[in-house]
């Protein structure tokens, strides 16, 4: 177990590039929770039409054999899923993609909120109220975009747009060169990474310093049907009013918008769907770049000042990872929970030599403690109270009628 002052000495001169050092990196080995043999199933994604084509093109449809010499089924091409081949320790490797880069920032983010709400490790927030009845509200670790989201854009900060506050502007100037705005009011979006994407002119980007993601080696798709039996065998047609509400016939031609199972009755026959993969193992690779970090800037402060805030990003992405993934198992969606095997915390070194080291998530809070409070005695503070935000009408009204009048979206959209 590594003591936390000792620890933040080496990062300290980790990301001042002294030393060996070059990467931290984790490495988690897991198997699925229901064991060997058990199915996990990956996130979706599209499938080209080019694929479904091919697939069903004559002699397509057997196993195929691809540039790399390794056999991959019509099957596998037409799954929603994303396998690919990779090569380790040069040999290659068919794998598939259970959580991407930008799901497991999401699940770091969703981890620091959660840690900061309960007051165990307070991190700079912006905080937009939600129209309604409670106190609900979206967070700048909730925003897609991040310090650049739609939902800044269109919000007040006092009853100024956020875009022309004092603090919305200079969020919006900062720089690789001086991130300050940044780093003391969303530093997330320096370690996560975020793009200026929603506003004209210069579209400033924030590269991420911090990534993971979870892979399934060797998968194998499998099949599953599904459908739903009705109790009471519920039949007809369905004629809907104005009001939401919906008038039943004993008969009428069953054409969409009319059929009863649209609503929630009646049995739906069952029907393929995709049946998830068995793997031989599951690994999570996360990486913290130190080159990443000393591209970041401060502006005009001492070196030692920004080394120190350096080290604050740095500490709050270890921090993240560890809250979020630290843990003895891993959930990442129904049908998809991981346990762990091994794991290995280590600073990788020029030359590829390691340098393992232990951290618990309660040293890990400890740790961005410690960095920041030596920051801010060098002048490089972050922001200790939420800054509260309220919707423009607009999008008050946006929000207001997509949770209470809304229809339910349509499954892919």
């Amino acid at each position: 177990m590594a003591d936390v002052d000792a620890f933040y000495e080496q990062l300290i001169s980790a990301v001042g590039l002294e030393g060996p050092r070059a990467v931290l990196r984790v490495r988690t080995i897991y198997q699925p929770a229901g064991g060997e043999g058990a199915k996990v199933f990956p996130p979706t994604y599209p499938v080209p039409d080019s694929a479904r084509r091919a697939a069903r093109e004559p002699g397509r449809a057997e196993d195929a054999v691809t540039a790399e010499g390794l056999s991959q089924t019509a099957r596998t091409r037409t799954v929603p899923y994303v396998i690919e081949v990779r090569s380790v320790n040069g040999v290659k490797r068919w794998a598939a993609l259970l959580d991407s880069v930008p799901s497991q920032a999401n699940r770091a983010e969703e981890a620091l909120l959660a840690v900061s709400r309960r007051g165990k490790a307070p991190v700079p927030l912006l905080e937009l109220e939600v129209p309604g009845e409670g106190t609900e509200t979206l967070t700048s670790l909730e925003f897609p975009h991040r310090y650049a989201d739609a939902y800044l854009r269109d919000s007040l900060l006092d009853g100024t747009p956020f875009d022309k506050s004092q603090l919305g502007r200079s969020m919006l100037a900062s720089t690789l060169d001086d991130a300050r705005a940044l780093y003391t009011n969303d530093p997330g979006s320096l370690v996560f990474g975020a793009w200026n994407s929603h506003r004209k002119g210069r579209q400033q980007k924030f590269p991420r310093v911090y990534a993971s993601e979870v892979v399934g080696w060797d998968p194998v798709v499998g099949a599953r049907n599904a459908g739903r039996m009705d109790p009471m065998n519920l039949q007809g047609a369905v004629k809907k009013t104005g009001d939401g509400d919906w008038e039943f016939t004993a008969s009428g031609e069953k054409k969409q918008g009319s059929k009863l199972s649209e609503i929630g009755h009646g049995n739906i026959a069952p029907n393929e769907q995709h049946g998830g993969v068995t793997i031989s193992g599951a690994e999570r690779i996360a990486t913290l770049s130190l080159a990443g970090l000393d591209r970041i800037g401060f502006g005009a402060v001492e070196e030692q000042a920004a080394v120190a805030a350096r080290a604050v990003l740095a500490a709050y992405a270890i921090m993240a990872d560890r809250l979020a993934f630290g843990g003895a198992s891993l959930w990442l969606r129904s049908g998809c929970e991981l346990v762990v095997q091994s794991e290995r915390l280590e600073w990788v070194h020029r030359g590829g030599d390691t340098e393992p080291f232990d951290l618990t998530r309660a040293q890990a809070i400890d740790l961005f403690a410690t960095a920041v409070d030596r920051a801010a005695k060098l002048g490089l503070g972050l922001s200790a109270k939420p800054v509260r935000l309220t919707p423009k009408p607009s999008l008050a009204e946006a929000i207001t009628f997509s949770l209470t009048k809304a229809a339910p979206a349509a499954e892919g959209a």
